[in-house]
């Protein structure tokens, strides 16, 4: 499979280490974010429709073994990236030190550009300590020369202040300034009723990912997501004209993230999607997809699925390890 002749973007079922090593050619990528699992050993339930039997996200492993297993595929995950291409890594508070180490050692700690601060509210209060409402992303680029767009955010206002030489707006919500993004994100945590929310437990905000891919990448780069859950990134690249390449492990992730992206293209393909009756019900849709191959006629969908999945320009496929794959990752 040849990723940059075969199409513009590529939806790949398997294991990131794996899928960065075979499949993406040294070089080749602007950008990669990943958002791995973060060793909590909590099970976290889909929730792909009303009365859906999906079994959990397991979120395994400890904070210890996690970078062992992690290290690996940062270094393959780097090894696609052009000089200059930028790596971001979304982690909690409690690995984002570990990883941080990790990252400077390998990349130098003068191409470590930021350490951002994702604050968010959520439900939870913890009794003995300040509750855990933010996560960390860290950026990295492989060498001086990467992209980067500065931008600007509205920043509201008590009241009028009235500073000669500083521009004030007001809208229905009240006065503001515009002011330069900083390191510190005030971008909302999806509710559960959100619109956004597809089911997939560990989804982030678009909003999020598209403010990283509007300041560190250009349009009609080529962007990655080796961990890709929901298809939050490739929604994001979509919108704003970059080529894109996911992969997550998860069956139920390939199937979400392709029926985001194939409603997403068109109105037409929203239609196709809701004529075919899968809509409302994630669950069913989830389990047809598990058979993903790279030829559509095996994948036992309806016309409508499959010409929804074809006109949405992706490439779908689902990568084998190798015989030696389990007993190598093992050691």
């Amino acid at each position: 499979m040849d990723l940059f002749r075969d199409g513009p973007d590529h939806l790949i079922e398997g294991d990131c280490l794996e899928v960065a090593r075979r499949l993406v050619p040294s070089g080749s990528l602007a950008f990669v974010y990943v958002d791995p699992p973060f060793g909590t050993g909590r099970a976290q339930p889909y929730r792909f429709g009303m009365g859906g039997t999906e079994p959990p996200f397991a979120d395994r492993g400890d904070p210890i073994a996690w970078l062992g297993v992690w290290r690996p595929r940062f270094e393959a995950m780097i090894a696609a990236l052009r000089p200059g291409g930028i790596l971001v890594v979304h982690l909690d508070p409690r690995l984002a030190p570990r990883v941080r180490v990790a990252l400077d050692e390998r990349l130098g700690a003068a191409n470590f550009l930021n350490e951002i601060i994702w604050h968010y509210r959520s439900g939870g209060v913890a009794r003995d300590r300040f509750a855990a409402k933010h996560d960390t992303l860290l950026v990295y680029r492989t060498a001086p020369g990467h992209a980067f767009h500065r931008r600007t955010e509205k920043r509201y206002l008590a009241h009028r202040a009235n500073r000669p030489g500083v521009e004030e707006h007001r809208d229905a919500r009240g006065w503001f300034r515009y002011a330069r993004i900083d390191d510190v994100w005030e971008i909302p945590f999806l509710p559960a009723d959100s619109r956004e929310r597809l089911g997939y437990p560990t989804q982030k905000p678009e909003a999020l990912i598209a403010r990283l891919l509007d300041a560190f990448t250009s349009e009609g780069d080529t962007i990655a997501d080796f961990t890709c859950g929901s298809g939050t990134t490739p929604a994001a690249a979509t919108r704003l004209a970059r080529r894109w390449f996911a992969c997550d492990l998860d069956p139920r992730a390939i199937a979400c993230t392709a029926g985001r992206i194939a409603r997403l293209r068109s109105q037409e393909l929203a239609d196709a999607w809701d004529a075919s009756g899968v809509e409302g019900r994630r669950c069913d849709l989830a389990e047809r997809l598990r058979r993903l191959r790279e030829d559509p006629a095996s994948w036992g969908l309806s016309a409508a699925e499959a010409d929804a999945i074809r006109a949405a320009e992706m490439t779908i496929a689902r990568l084998d390890p190798p015989s030696s794959y389990f007993r190598e990752s093992q050691t």
